[in-house]
């Protein structure tokens, strides 16, 4: 007896409902897996934050004072206008050690010590930035190892090193302004392209080192003692020597912000800028917390401003090492409340008593 064996194959309307089906399936769960590794990616930004501020604590603990913000103008020049013949080396330079980078700061072999007013090893002119302007070998030391990448200093939702502009390697912040220098990309070795990149940098108040005059607002608030932008100091500021314990007792440190994250350039279309770890120390928070909207867009990311890549909130340090997400809010907006509310955040010593909750994301 022959039996015969028929084997049946899908029709091509079945295939089609097959792969609908697929198509309906991947759509539903594509955002979830999303949602899941940006969940990841911000608790491993919130690690990398608190890594930093221990740092900050360890120094602190070393040194009797927090790091400074950044070698900016010499302490008879503190408030003087930006120039590009000071060392310019910022706050993560000094905090190497701490994260377990001994290694790249033997390299630099100018060991930055925040107790000099100048360079800090003999026969080291003063007076000169970190990626060019000291002699060899201290010049070129210093800029080959600002071009290390250490990935504790990148947010995982970002990519600072798609930048293509250029990478800042200074950020100083004096009389009601930012003056930010970068490297262009594309221009040999020197480039920006090259530099190992962060997204964290310090909080230095308002506008740190500002002596111009503040809008009546802030009397109306705070009293006649609030006469200038600098009321608003923050806890990192050009060659500082404030400690933790300085802050008062209504903001103490679990209320001040210490470090935050910035994407250093624009949030969408073509990356402009980045900052670089050896030199970007520091941003004053004038301009607010800005958003990944369209660079034209008046609240969108820009390089003088904190910003993140995470929905909704800006990830900050805070003084006691603690790390919260801060949102957006109307903090771009110059004297809003939202805007007073922040800058009382990242203020040590104004003793300020606005509600901190409905920006605060624990």
């Amino acid at each position: 007896m022959i039996r015969r064996f028929v084997r049946r194959g899908f029709t091509l309307i079945e295939l089609l409902v097959v792969i609908a089906i697929i198509a309906v399936l991947i759509g539903l769960l594509l955002p979830a897996v999303q949602k899941v590794r940006e969940a990841a990616n911000r608790m491993s930004c919130q690690n990398n934050l608190k890594q930093v501020a221990l740092a900050a604590h360890n120094y602190e603990s070393t040194h009797s004072k927090l790091p400074p913000g950044w070698y900016g103008p010499t302490p008879t020049a503190k408030d003087s206008g930006f120039a590009w013949t000071y060392q310019h080396v910022g706050l993560l330079s000094f905090l190497l050690p701490y994260i377990e980078q001994e290694n790249v700061y033997k390299l630099m072999q100018v060991q930055w010590d925040p107790n000099l007013p100048i360079a800090g090893n003999p026969g080291v002119p003063p007076g000169n930035n970190w990626w060019g302007g000291l002699p060899a070998p201290f010049g070129p030391a210093n800029f080959n190892a600002a071009q290390t990448r250490i990935k504790n200093l990148i947010c995982p939702s970002d990519n600072p090193y798609e930048s293509v502009t250029g990478t800042f390697v200074t950020l100083h912040s004096a009389f009601n302004t930012l003056t930010g220098g970068y490297l262009p990309n594309n221009t040999g070795n020197n480039g920006g392209q090259v530099l190992g990149r962060t997204n964290y940098v310090g909080v230095n108040g308002i506008l740190a080192g500002s002596l111009l005059g503040a809008p009546a607002a802030f009397q109306q608030r705070y009293g006649p003692q609030a006469n200038t932008y600098g009321f608003f100091v923050g806890m990192l500021t050009n060659r500082g020597e404030l400690t933790l314990g300085q802050a008062t007792a209504q903001d103490g440190t679990a209320n001040t912000l210490l470090i935050g994250e910035s994407l250093g350039g624009t949030a969408q279309g073509q990356r402009d800028f980045s900052y670089s770890w050896m030199g970007c120390g520091a941003l004053p928070m004038y301009w607010g917390l800005g958003t990944t909207r369209p660079p034209a867009d008046p609240t969108a990311a820009q390089w003088y401003r904190f910003s993140s890549k995470h929905t909704g909130i800006v990830q900050f340090a805070m003084g006691d090492g603690s790390v919260k997400g801060v949102k957006h809010g109307q903090t771009t907006t110059p004297l809003s409340n939202d805007w007073f509310v922040m800058a009382e955040m990242a203020g040590i010593r104004e003793a300020g008593v606005l509600d901190r909750s409905p920006l605060l994301v624990q």
